[in-house]
Order: C-alpha cells, then structure tokens, then sequence
C-alpha cells in the first residue's frame, strides 16, 4: 500500500517545482531533491497542484515524479492546450501516471483525464486524484483512474471504452527494450479512438530523459512504423532552461492512416516512415 496517508498529513511540506528551479546550484541535484520530498507542488491554471510521493515502494517507478512530468505539463499548458477549443473538454489519456501529476494538471486546466498504470501503483495514484479533485475549481475536469499494463489486451480495451481520447501524455515511460512495442501499441490504440469515433486529429506527447541507451534507439527506429513522429527541441525556449540543460526529449506522435506490416513480439501494426524520432539525443543522467 502507499505511503501516501502520512505525507498528505505533512501540510506545508511539498518540495515546490519552481521553488526548486529557482534555487542557487546544480539543476540535477535541485530536482534529484525533489523526489526526496513527502509532496511535491506545481504551479498550474493560476494554482497550486500538490501530489504526495510513495517513497517507499519498490514495485515500480512511479513513486516520485521524474522531472519530465513537470517540464511536460508546463509545455502541454503554454504550447499545446491554448491551440485548443474549451467546448468539448480535451479528453485526455496518460500512461504510466505514477503520482498523477501530468494528468492531475490537464484535469485542473479543464481536460477530462484518465490516470493509468499498473496495479502496484494505483493506491497513491487514486488517493492524489481524490485530494485533487476536493481542492480543484469549478473550471476543473474530472479525473479517474483505471488500470492499464501496456500490451494488455484486456486493459488496452477497457481504457479505449472510455474514450474517445484526443490526446494521450506519458513521461519517463521509456526503460526497457521488452516494454517499447506494448508501449507503442498501447499509445496507437488509444490515439485510435479518436479517429474511429471521428472526433479529429489525435495525438500523443511524450516528455523523455534517455534512461537506457537500447531502449531510447528501439524508439527511435519502431515509432515511426506507427506513428508521424515530431521532435520538439526545448532549446531557446524561455522557461525550458532546465529541461534544455537536462536534454529531456520531447515527441508529438500522430497515427499513420494506413498500417501495412505487423510488429513481432507484442507490437502494433505498422507502416513505413516518412518522418522519424532523430535528433540530439538525450544523455543519461
């Protein structure tokens, strides 16, 4: 079970992103601490986001929030959502969600969010979702959570029935080798709602530090197959310093209208490429 009960007891103790982005010394180090702390905060919609940790947990990698997140959610806020009608509300998707935080933000900006991950981390997932939607404002959307491994058909199709979704976000998502096709295929099948319910253009944003080399090339050579793949360079970008000093990667897939080969070994349908993932690539902290 999560850790989480006593953290949300601790008022006043959130390690706050932008606090620690403003602090004196090495930005590695300043957001390394943040994931050290009980809560973690994030300026959001005009407010204060906070999500607790699960410092404890050893089952999985969502018991903090990777930096990615914050840089992420910020982007999706100042780059992405404006481009957006308010009516319908965004309906959004995030794999992996860990703490909640990525989603929890799109919520509070008005996005109807589903937060999902394996079921290990589900406990604290849920509980930030219910404390974030008590402290959220009448312009908020609403947030569930559901389990969702990536390749599980099951899963897979339990999540796509509450779509349609126009928008699916994952950070720090990319590990392992054996985990890049059920992630891939995870992320088509939902970004397939939308274009099977005729909602318009869907598209994925993944936020990435490279945590292993093989990993980072597998996604490199396979997401084209699937998807139209954009890099978006945090260089230059005024508020994305840290991002850009930490090398954080930053994707826009949209599905290919027309698949022609299978994937072996759990993957999707896929089809040639005309774009790809290449460019600087990240280095491992």
């Amino acid at each position: 079970a999560a850790a989480a009960p006593a953290a949300r007891s601790a008022a006043g103790r959130a390690g706050s992103f932008e606090e620690a982005l403003a602090a004196a010394g090495d930005t590695s180090e300043k957001l390394f601490e943040l994931a050290n702390r009980p809560a973690v905060s994030l300026a959001v919609g005009g407010g204060q986001l906070r999500v607790a940790q699960d410092r404890q947990t050893t089952e999985h990698s969502g018991g903090v929030v990777w930096e990615t997140a914050f840089f992420l959610a910020r982007y999706l806020e100042q780059h992405v959502l404006p481009g957006r009608p308010p009516k319908p509300r965004l309906r959004v998707a995030e794999l992996g969600a860990g703490c909640g935080l990525l989603g929890l933000a799109l919520s509070r900006l008005g996005c109807r969010v589903l937060l999902t991950d394996q079921p290990a981390a589900l406990a604290n997932l849920r509980e930030n979702a219910a404390e974030a939607a008590a402290g959220a404002g009448a312009g908020a959307g609403r947030a569930q959570v559901a389990q969702l491994s990536w390749g599980d058909e099951s899963d897979i199709a339990a999540a796509c029935a509450k779509g349609p979704f126009n928008l699916v976000v994952a950070s720090d998502v990319n590990f392992a080798v054996r985990l890049v096709d059920p992630l891939l295929r995870t992320i088509a099948a939902l970004l397939g709602t939308a274009r099977d319910a005729g909602t318009g253009q869907a598209e994925c944003w993944l936020c990435l530090q490279q945590r292993d080399p093989d990993a980072h090339a597998a996604l490199v050579e396979r997401a084209p197959k699937l998807f139209r793949v954009r890099q978006v360079s945090f260089d230059g970008l005024p508020g994305f310093e840290a991002a850009a000093e930490l090398e954080c990667l930053l994707l826009r897939l949209r599905l290919r209208k027309r698949p022609a080969e299978a994937v072996d070994g759990g993957g999707a349908a896929a089809g040639g490429a005309d774009e790809s993932a290449q460019g600087p690539a990240a280095k491992k902290k």
